[in-house]
C-alpha cells in the first residue's frame, strides 16, 4: 500500500495563510491529497516523497513568517475520526451497508462479510444492485426518501440463501434530496435469538417452575410483581408445592440477584442451634463454639435474600428476635453486645394455618403482619392437574441424565393414570413417582403399568370423575377444567368469585361455562 505523508503546520491566525502553504506545495510539484484548516493550524496530506524533498518542503513552509512549527503526524483529524467510526461499524453485531447516489457501496462492515460470504475489498465501490435484490427496500430510499424498519428480505446467492431483517435511512443534502442510503442488516436467525433472549429474560427466571395452567401463571405474575419491590414475602401452600423454588425465582428477578440467596429450614434445627445459625455467636458463648465465633446467616445474606422455610415452626423466643431484625435492620451475635446493620430481604414460607396459630397464641401477631406484607398462595397439584404432562416430561428429561437416557417415550396411558390421583404430596411426590417408574420400567416407554401408587391409600383425584382409555389428553384436560369450574361455582356461587379463585378473567370463565354447558 502506498504510504502518505501528513504534516501539521501551526500558524498565526491570519487571513490567507492556507493559500500560502498550498502555494509552497505546488512549487515543488507535490501531489496534495487532503487538507484540514483550523484556527492556528493547517494540516496537509501528500503523496510519499523522498526525504530530501520532504525537508525542502518543510524549509519552504518555515519561510512563511506566520508559520510557527511544522511536524509530521500519523493521521489527520478527519482520518482519526473516520477510522474510529469504521472500527465501531465493524464491531457492532449487525451489518452496516452504505451506498452513494450512484448505488456504489461505500461501507460494508465485517458482519456483512460473514453474512454475504464475500470480502469488503471486493464489494466497496461496486454496484449494490449486484448484492441485494432489485426490489430491495434500500433502493426505494432513492425514489421516496422514506425510512423503513425491520423488513424481512431473502437473497438467493445460488449456493446459499441470505435471510435477514433490514432497516434503512436516506442520506439527504441541504435541500432534502437523497444523495445516499444507509441500511442496517441482521441475520434473521440472530434477530430471532435476540428477540427470544429479550422476551425470555423473565421466563428464564421461571425455568424451574413448570406449568402453563391459569393458576400457576397467575402465581408467576404475582412473583414478578413482588420481585420488583423489597417487601417481605410469605409463601403459603402445602408441602411439596415448590415454595423454595418460587423463593429463588423471586430472588433472581429482584435487584438483589447478584447477591446471595440463603435458605434455612426453621423446623430442621433445635431452638438453640437455629438461633446460632441465624444470628451467629461470639467465641466461647457455649460448649463447642468456635474460638473466633461465627457470623450468622443474616450477615451471610447481607445485600441478598434470606429464605425462612417452615416459619410456623420457629420458637416464640426467636420470633421476637426476628421481628426486631425486620423492624430495626440490625442483628447481634449470641454473647455479644455489639449490633450490626444488615440489609436482607426476607422470604418466609409455611404450610400451616398460621392465622389459627396467631389466634391460639402460637405465633406472634405482629410478626405475622410483618411477614405477610405480600402473601402468595401456591396451589396444590390437584388444583392444576393439567400441568402434570409438562411436569412428567420435565422430570423424565432430567432423570434420563441420571439413568442414561433410559426412557424414550411416554405413553398417554401413563399420563392418564397419573391424572387420576389426588397427589397429597404434590410436585415432590410426583417427581418421586416418576423416578420410581423409570427405575422399574423394563423397556424404553412409560405406560400405565409403570405407575406404582397405592390409590386406595389416598384416593383418586377428585377432579376426575371417570376416565376412558380411549380419551385423548385434550379431552382429559377439558374434563379437569369442567370439574374445576363446577366446584368453584358450587363453592362461591358467583361467576366473578369463581374466576378469581381459578386465576382467570371473568370473560374466560364465561366462555368456559358456555363451552362446557355448565349451570350455576
Amino acid at each position: 500500500m502506498k504510504k502518505n505523508i501528513r504534516l501539521e503546520i501551526k500558524t498565526k491566525d491570519t487571513i490567507g495563510i492556507t493559500l500560502k502553504i498550498l502555494e509552497k506545495v505546488y512549487e515543488l510539484k507535490i501531489d496534495l491529497k487532503a487538507a484540514e484548516v483550523f484556527s492556528e493550524k493547517v494540516c496537509i496530506k501528500i503523496d510519499e516523497i523522498y526525504e530530501d524533498t520532504k525537508q525542502m518542503l518543510i524549509d519552504k513552509l518555515y519561510e512563511i513568517r506566520e508559520v510557527i512549527d511544522v511536524r509530521e503526524v500519523e493521521l489527520l483529524s478527519y482520518e482519526k475520526n473516520e477510522r474510529k467510526l469504521l472500527a465501531i461499524i465493524d464491531a457492532v453485531d449487525e451489518g452496516i451497508l452504505a451506498v452513494n447516489k450512484d448505488f456504489r457501496v461505500e461501507i460494508f462492515n465485517r458482519y456483512l462479510e460473514s453474512l454475504f460470504r464475500c470480502k469488503k475489498e471486493d464489494v466497496i465501490g461496486t454496484d449494490v444492485r449486484n448484492l441485494i435484490n432489485k426490489d430491495a427496500p434500500m433502493l426505494s430510499l432513492f425514489k421516496h426518501g422514506i425510512a423503513y424498519n425491520n423488513i424481512e428480505q431473502r437473497v438467493d446467492r445460488g449456493e446459499f440463501e441470505i435471510h435477514y431483517l433490514t432497516s434503512g435511512r436516506p442520506v439527504l443534502d441541504d435541500l432534502g434530496r437523497t444523495i445516499g442510503a444507509v441500511a442496517s442488516i441482521k441475520d434473521i436467525n440472530k434477530a430471532i435469538e435476540l428477540v427470544e433472549v429479550v422476551n425470555n429474560i423473565k421466563d428464564g427466571a421461571f425455568s424451574d417452575i413448570i406449568g402453563k395452567s391459569k393458576q400457576i401463571e397467575y402465581v408467576k405474575k404475582l412473583a414478578l410483581s413482588v420481585a420488583k419491590t423489597s417487601s417481605t414475602v410469605l409463601l403459603r401452600g402445602e408441602s411439596g408445592t415448590g415454595k423454595e423454588v418460587f423463593a429463588k425465582t423471586i430472588h433472581r428477578l429482584s435487584d438483589r440477584a447478584n447477591n446471595k440467596f440463603v435458605a434455612i429450614n426453621c423446623a430442621a434445627l433445635p431452638e438453640n442451634l437455629l438461633e446460632s445459625e441465624l444470628f451467629g455467636y461470639e467465641g466461647g458463648s457455649f460448649t463447642g463454639a468456635l474460638k473466633g465465633g461465627k457470623d450468622g446467616i443474616f450477615v451471610e445474606a447481607d445485600g441478598g435474600t434470606l429464605f425462612l422455610d417452615e416459619i410456623g415452626e420457629m420458637p416464640p423466643k426467636l420470633q421476637a428476635k426476628l421481628l426486631r431484625v425486620l423492624q430495626e435492620g440490625v442483628v447481634r451475635r449470641i454473647g455479644s453486645s455489639i449490633e450490626k446493620s444488615v440489609n436482607v430481604r426476607i422470604i418466609a414460607a409455611t404450610n400451616r394455618d398460621i392465622e389459627s396459630m396467631v389466634k391460639n397464641g402460637e405465633f406472634r401477631e405482629d410478626l405475622y403482619y410483618r411477614l405477610s406484607v405480600m402473601p402468595i398462595y401456591l396451589p396444590p397439584l390437584r388444583e392444576r392437574i393439567e400441568d402434570i404432562p409438562l411436569l412428567v416430561r420435565y422430570f423424565v428429561d432430567n432423570l434420563n441424565k441420571k439413568f442414561g437416557n433410559k426412557i424414550k417415550n411416554i405413553d398417554i396411558s401413563y399420563i392418564e393414570e397419573l391424572m387420576k390421583y389426588n397427589w397429597p404430596g404434590n410436585i415432590r411426590e410426583l417427581q418421586n413417582v416418576v423416578e420410581r417408574s423409570i427405575i422399574l420400567c423394563e423397556g424404553d416407554t412409560l405406560t400405565s403399568r409403570n405407575v406404582y401408587i397405592n390409590f386406595d391409600l389416598v384416593g383418586q383425584n377428585e377432579y376426575i370423575i371417570s376416565n376412558s382409555k380411549d380419551e385423548t389428553l385434550d379431552e382429559i384436560v377439558a374434563k379437569c377444567e369442567k370439574e374445576a369450574i363446577k366446584r368453584a361455582l358450587e363453592k362461591y356461587k358467583s361467576y366473578r368469585a369463581a374466576a378469581k379463585q381459578l386465576g382467570v378473567s371473568h370473560t374466560t370463565i364465561m366462555n368456559k361455562i358456555k363451552k362446557y354447558d355448565i349451570e350455576l
